[in-house]
């Protein structure tokens, strides 16, 4: 039950779904992790429940300089990080493409694309301080 002892991981989406379940998970095996999401009031009940090896911190994935913030406040609590689970992402609106606006694509292209690239710039100096590192990138599929 401790596979994951000494293990230091960021999960982004961990407020529902997917994320929350492997936050929990991580947890269960040993880890300490770090639970982001734009869900504020669901992340920091769920960061809760798990006691004191976790962190919830409100993040938005698309942005760089709040990934640099999630990477040193998981550092000050816990440590160099040495797991990335980019987990966050979204399907978009269900439209053909002339009725996409452009603003609904770069949204979609900044979660699921950009934010996998942020997450991993951010995390990686981190990584290298642990001297190990696992990246785990969880593509987003439409039906």
């Amino acid at each position: 039950m401790e596979r994951l002892k000494g293990k230091i991981a960021i999960i982004t989406g961990a407020s529902q779904g997917m994320g929350e379940s492997h936050a929990r998970k991580f947890i269960i095996e040993g880890a300490k992790v770090i639970l982001t999401d734009l869900n504020e009031d669901r992340g920091k009940k769920i960061a809760e429940e798990l006691g004191e090896n976790a962190l919830f911190i409100k993040h938005d994935v698309s942005d760089a300089e709040q990934w640099k913030y999630v990477v040193a406040e998981g550092e000050e609590k816990f440590g160099p990080i040495n797991v990335l689970v980019n987990n966050a992402g979204i399907l978009g609106p269900i439209k053909t493409v002339t009725e996409i606006t452009e603003e609904e694509y770069l949204n979609v292209i900044n979660i699921n694309q950009n934010a996998v690239f942020y997450g991993m710039k951010y995390t990686i100096p981190s990584m290298q301080k642990a001297g190990i590192g696992s990246i785990v990138n969880i593509p987003q599929l439409q039906e």
